[in-house]
C-alpha cells in the first residue's frame, strides 16, 4: 500500500478534523515503515482512545520533514 493510501486512512481512523494535515510529500520514503506500523495498528482496532489519537498524531507530526 501505498503511502498516501495510509495516511488517508489513518487520518479517517482518527477522525482528523483537518484533512490533509498527513500529507505524503511531508514524509519521507524511508519513514514508509513507521507509518505502515501505525496503519497496522489502527486499522486492526475498533476504539482508539483520545489520549492514543493524540500520541499517535503528535508522533507523525514529529516525522514530517
Amino acid at each position: 500500500m501505498d503511502k498516501e493510501t495510509m495516511l488517508k486512512e489513518i487520518e479517517e481512523k482518527l477522525k482528523v478534523v483537518n484533512k490533509g494535515i498527513l500529507k505524503p510529500e511531508d514524509f519521507d520514503d524511508s519513514q514508509k515503515e513507521e507509518i505502515e506500523d501505525y496503519h497496522k495498528m489502527l486499522t486492526s482496532r475498533n476504539d482508539i482512545s483520545a489520549m492514543e489519537q493524540t500520541a499517535i498524531l503528535d508522533e507523525l507530526s514529529k516525522m514530517r520533514k
